[in-house]
């Protein structure tokens, strides 16, 4: 079972301590119910159920208890007596708590409002939608034996072939197909249709949209200012849009959007954001002329000669919003 627990960054001074809690920041969700609990009973422990959709975290602003974490496989117990760290439940994850200080004052967030049909609250019931659950996941991707899939949240049809890692919060779509060594964090979002060719490696912050192409190798960072052991507030955002193509051994620098149908040529550095339909290579990649739907450069003309198409009236579109080449 992975590590739950979610540190929140202190701020203040010589006048006290302050933590700041923000919605889909340091809360990995949208927060719609805060609640807490004090004057609890060590004697009598709480919590016995699951929750079929709901996140929370716990957050123990004041003494101590422990909390039993069950995933109907694997069971760990975890202790809360800090307020500057949090536990993030996620759903389907059987909880006890116990143990409670006399003065322990616990703090839940949940990302929605309370709903009694989304409890699970016999032990027996939550296994088998454990298990419900298992087998209808399983069965609709393909996982190669070497792989590690810890998300639940993976579409019909993909494929995740060999030495993959994808972390569980990551959200793949429909009909992917990710190559060998690939590797996906949490805070990924990949839409349907993607290609992630060997060797790629997404961290938090990437969004892939649909129907893109990643070739072998490509790098992506998300801190423009890293420093070891040390992390931002926040990673940068990277959008890679639909139908873009990425080709091999890219460098793509965090908090850079490449825009639809883009294409970027092997080995190039993208330093800055690649405007839709357009062409683009070198160290760092610079504007290389506009590009059709199927891939071709277009002539000076905006004419695709594979296509038979022009794309004179697209382009256009495109410059009048503010999209010109740069």
């Amino acid at each position: 079972m992975k590590n739950y627990i979610v540190d929140f960054p202190i701020m203040g001074d010589e006048r006290g301590s302050l933590i700041s809690l923000e919605s889909l920041k340091n809360i990995p969700f949208e927060v719609k119910r805060v609640y807490y609990m004090y004057d609890l009973k060590t004697s009598l422990p709480r919590g016995f159920h699951a929750h079929k959709n709901l996140q929370q975290i716990l957050v123990c602003v004041n003494g101590f208890c422990k909390v039993v974490l069950d995933d109907g496989i694997e069971k760990v117990e975890v202790e809360l007596d800090s307020p500057d760290k949090g536990l993030l439940l996620e759903n389907v994850i059987w909880r006890e708590m116990h143990s409670f200080s006399d003065d322990c004052v616990l703090m839940v967030l949940a990302s929605d409002y309370y709903d009694e049909n989304d409890y699970l609250r016999d032990y027996e019931e939550f296994i088998e939608y454990v298990q419900t659950k298992k087998n209808q996941h399983n069965n609709s991707f393909f996982k190669h034996e070497k792989a590690i899939v810890e998300t639940d949240q993976i579409g019909e049809g993909t494929t995740i072939w060999a030495f993959s890692h994808i972390l569980s919060g990551a959200k793949i779509g429909e009909n992917c197909n990710l190559n060998d060594f690939t590797f996906i964090e949490n805070d990924v979002v990949v839409g349907n249709n993607v290609t992630v060719k060997s060797g790629v490696h997404l961290w938090d912050g990437i969004t892939i949209e649909d129907n893109v192409f990643i070739g072998p190798s490509t790098v992506f960072t998300n801190d423009l200012r890293p420093r070891s052991k040390r992390y931002p507030a926040e990673f940068e955002r990277t959008v890679i849009k639909k139908f873009a193509s990425i080709g091999a051994n890219v460098t793509i620098l965090a908090g850079s959007t490449i825009g639809e149908y883009a294409m970027i040529g092997a080995g190039s550095v993208v330093t800055k954001d690649i405007p839709p339909r357009t062409q683009w290579y070198g160290n760092p990649a610079v504007f290389k002329g506009y590009v059709c739907e199927c891939g071709k450069k277009l002539d000076d003309n905006l004419y695709c000669f594979s296509c038979k198409e022009s794309h004179k009236d697209k382009i256009s579109l495109l410059n009048n919003t503010g999209l010109e080449e740069q």
